[in-house]
């Protein structure tokens, strides 16, 4: 990073193959997480490399039939277990594995993004930071590194 200086947490950096979000700065170290990935990596202030982000809006969508009642947590692991794919195929071998039908496996799920350009700094924590407010110090509520929205590209 710039001058070796230690990066906030919740930044995103690059280092020996992995990008991933600062999660600990400490002794000259830094380890990086990558969420997508569930691994870590520790390496020297030195060795890392910013790496640019933006806010964006994630949606995940999926059409299934629901039963009156289900638990909002319940519905929530179906609907992780449907957009990972290694869950995914996990529940199925297990359902299989008990000749059970895998038909709660089977909904399509669509995840996208759309990139956030509202002028304002979004945070891991969900802070949203209004335009023109400063966020030297990071972000007010947590004081992770908020990122800021995306350029409006030039046609």
């Amino acid at each position: 990073m710039a001058e070796h200086t230690a990066p906030r947490l919740g930044a995103w950096a690059r280092a020996d193959g992995i990008i991933g979000v600062v999660a600990r700065v400490a002794d000259g170290q830094v380890t990086l997480f990558d969420p997508g990935q569930r691994r870590q990596l520790t390496v020297a202030t030195d060795a890392l490399e910013q790496v640019p982000s933006a806010a964006a809006q994630v949606t995940v969508a999926v059409a299934v039939p629901l039963p009156h009642g289900l638990d909002e947590t319940d519905l929530r692991r179906w609907v992780a277990m449907l957009t990972d794919p290694v869950l995914r195929h996990r529940a199925r071998q297990a359902l299989g594995d008990e000749q059970l039908d895998a038909g709660v496996t089977l909904p399509e799920v669509t995840v996208t993004a759309t990139p956030l350009t509202d002028g304002a700094l979004h945070c891991l924590c969900g802070a949203v930071t209004p335009p023109g407010d400063s966020h030297a110090g990071g972000c007010p509520r947590c004081g992770r590194q908020p990122t800021p929205p995306a350029t409006p590209r030039s046609a």
